[in-house]
């Protein structure tokens, strides 16, 4: 384990987190179903989890020791390693905070409760103490190797990583299929959503396009875009589940902080993802983590929809990943 090591200025990591299991959030968003746009918005995976916050946080600690402190934004919850007072939890318990929504949306308390990950990232900038610099960390986002400042900020800029892509109504192959097969599906999409970002600040032609590797950011972006913007922000907000009216906050950042000449791209995404489904076979993720284990150039690690995963597959799978990132 890496001790803490300050850098040339203070940066902290922040997780967002439920645990979709719990009685209470499920009463809570029961109350609420009938606002829902799409089904995909209440997909159980959205929700449900396995413990993986557990590795989240440690491999945080353990390959990235330069973060000050680690924020976890949940609603009215606290995770099982802090209330169980395990070992590591309580060695670094004074480096761990635990953020309610309450706090960030303290500015917009009547469109509380909220289960909108797109409402939420807007709003990541209002956690009292959180440094100017920050890393932004999903709760299937592992770090898997020691990282170094420079990973993340150089010369104080953010560094982006991600693909230039070409925006789907630009690619005439694409605009033939609609045009023939009109979709009538009202269909959230990754893709659409970081499309819409990047035209909100003015891109025409192309977009950076995110995968899901943990981010860095600055709060600056954040407040200097919404300051200008506040109806956007409060359009933004209201929704309790996503919805195709909404932007990807971070994509929308980045490409506010592209136009300005404030972030350093980089292409280079150092990452394996998988998005399991209920048709794949568990090998498809223990292959991933023996290919994390042997290329030493990947950083980091995205494990999607690990709930849908049989309980007897599960355990294996937690088990080679505590290898790989536990302490």
């Amino acid at each position: 384990m890496q001790k803490f090591e300050n850098s040339n200025f203070p940066i902290d990591a922040v997780i967002t987190w439920v645990n979709g299991n719990d009685s209470n959030f499920l009463k809570k968003k029961n109350k609420y179903l009938s606002e829902i746009e799409t089904i995909h918005a209440n997909h159980p995976s959205r929700f449900n989890e396995v413990g993986e916050l557990t590795f989240v946080v440690k491999s945080i600690l353990k390959n990235a020791s330069f973060v000050r402190k680690i924020f976890i934004v949940t609603d009215n919850q606290i995770p099982s390693f802090i209330t169980n007072k395990e070992d590591w939890s309580k060695k670094y318990i004074d480096r761990i905070e635990i953020i309610d929504h309450k706090e960030i949306f303290r500015n917009f308390k009547s469109y509380l409760p909220t289960f909108n990950i797109l409402s939420i990232e807007c709003l990541l900038y209002e956690i009292k103490d959180l440094s100017e610099h920050f890393l932004y960390f999903n709760d299937d986002v592992f770090l898997v190797r020691p990282t170094v400042v420079e990973d993340w900020f150089k010369n104080g800029l953010p560094v982006t990583r991600g693909k230039w892509t070409t925006f789907s109504n630009k690619i005439w192959y694409k605009k033939l299929k609609e045009s023939i097969f009109p979709s009538k599906k009202n269909k959230w999409s990754y893709k659409k959503c970081q499309e819409k970002s990047a035209k909100i600040i003015g891109f025409k032609n192309q977009y950076f396009r995110a995968y899901h590797n943990p981010r860095a950011l600055k709060k600056k972006n954040f407040s200097d875009f919404f300051e200008s913007n506040p109806n956007l922000l409060k359009e933004q907000v209201k929704h309790k589940f996503r919805s195709n009216l909404q932007f990807n906050p971070y994509v929308l950042i980045w490409h506010y902080a592209i136009k300005k000449n404030s972030t350093i791209l980089n292409n280079n995404l150092q990452l394996i993802e998988v998005n399991f489904s209920v048709n794949d076979n568990p090998k498809k993720i223990l292959n991933a983590l023996k290919k994390v284990s042997k290329s030493k150039n990947i950083l980091f690690l995205n494990l999607q929809n690990l709930d849908l995963v049989k309980s007897d597959k599960i355990n294996e799978i937690m088990k080679e990943l505590n290898l790989l990132i536990g302490f």
